[in-house]
């Protein structure tokens, strides 16, 4: 079994290209099952490496005396597999009322931060978390209820950014308490696991034990696979995307892009959504707040000669077109303090020409 569990994380650093020779790899570690077996299975694949390794922990300060239990238990580890350790604290709910985040974001939002920040100190050339085959499911599923597209039914990435690595993301929860069991190593619990305020645990405590008694016992191996096939097939059309966005692309600026419109026109309904997603990414830097309806907006506005000149967008984003062309601004100031503006130079035009009348 032990074996098994190893080729199967061996197999995984291999088909995604997670290491290379003597890497240094600093290792989320909250003291869960997941990230202990995490620290296990890389420490086991040490020499065949050649890498070099470090533990690092945030304390989010959200379940007081718990978290104070999960930052000495993770320090004592390192200190037993003489690793070295890094650590924070953090106060995630303090940051979440300042930003206007919810306490997952913010989370999500420090413990990223923090991460980075010690890997460019201290010059490690990867990080490794410790999300898993069930984490990849449930989040498939979350995105699922949510209404995502084919990307948010990718799941989690094996690999984000040439930086982030999840060796465990094909190794199921079950095969990983079985191996900390055979380990006989320790591990801490979140309480906040069960707490159903939470979508993913509600998901994970009730959603996906009713699906499998009721509609299909392989349910979690299905969903896997498809976020899986979801994955290779939005490789593809990334980079078909790319390459139809140049082939539209006229100008391109920090803050203004201009596309043909004629070539867009061309374009299948699939591959224009796709292309003006690109376009806005490359402008904004983000899709937040871009959805499926903003999308279809932008094609109705684009393409019908009865809907303005410009369309407004979320995060300072404004649309532009005339006949041959599509253009793309971030406006400097918000789109409401310019509406103003030309609401009042509109005013000031029409009082003028009622005087020459």
């Amino acid at each position: 079994m032990k074996k098994d569990f190893f080729n199967t994380i061996t197999r995984t650093i291999f088909d995604f290209n997670m290491l290379e020779n003597k890497d240094a790899i600093l290792v989320a570690v909250s003291g869960g099952p997941d990230s202990i077996a995490l620290v296990l299975s890389l420490l086991g694949l040490k020499k065949k490496y050649g890498i070099t390794m470090a533990i690092a922990h945030l304390n989010h300060m959200l379940r007081k005396k718990e978290s104070l239990r999960d930052e000495a238990f993770v320090k004592e580890l390192a200190d037993k597999l003489d690793l070295p350790f890094f650590n924070e604290q953090k106060d995630v709910t303090a940051y979440a009322g300042k930003y206007g985040l919810s306490i997952e974001e913010a989370g999500r939002k420090v413990r990223y931060h923090f991460f980075n920040q010690v890997a460019g100190n201290h010059g490690y050339t990867k990080i490794a978390t410790g999300h898993n085959k069930d984490d990849n499911i449930e989040l498939v599923l979350m995105n699922l209820l949510r209404g995502t597209g084919p990307k948010g039914l990718c799941g989690i990435p094996p690999i984000r950014n040439g930086l982030y690595i999840r060796p465990l993301i094909r190794v199921s929860k079950s095969r990983i308490l079985d191996f900390l069991k055979t380990e006989n190593q320790a591990y801490v619990t979140d309480s906040s696991n069960t707490d159903m305020a939470y979508l993913r645990n509600k998901i994970r405590l009730k959603l996906i034990p009713h699906l499998k008694a009721e509609y299909n016992p392989e349910i979690t191996h299905a969903l896997d696979r498809l976020s899986h096939i979801l994955k290779q097939e939005e490789e593809f059309w990334e980079i078909e995307t790319q390459k139809i966005f140049h082939c539209c692309l006229i100008r391109s600026e920090t803050s203004c892009l201009v596309l043909s419109k004629p070539e867009m026109a061309k374009l299948h309904p699939a591959l224009l959504n796709r292309v003006f997603r690109k376009a806005i990414l490359k402008i904004k830097k983000d899709l937040k707040r871009i959805s499926h309806a903003h999308i279809n907006d932008i094609i109705e506005f684009c393409f019908n000669p009865s809907s303005g000149i410009s369309l407004d967008l979320p995060g300072q984003i404004r649309f532009y077109k005339n006949k041959d062309f599509i253009t793309i601004k971030k406006e400097a100031v918000p789109l409401r303090e310019i509406g103003k503006k030309e609401k009042k130079q509109k005013q000031l035009l029409q009082r003028k020409q009622d005087k020459e009348s």
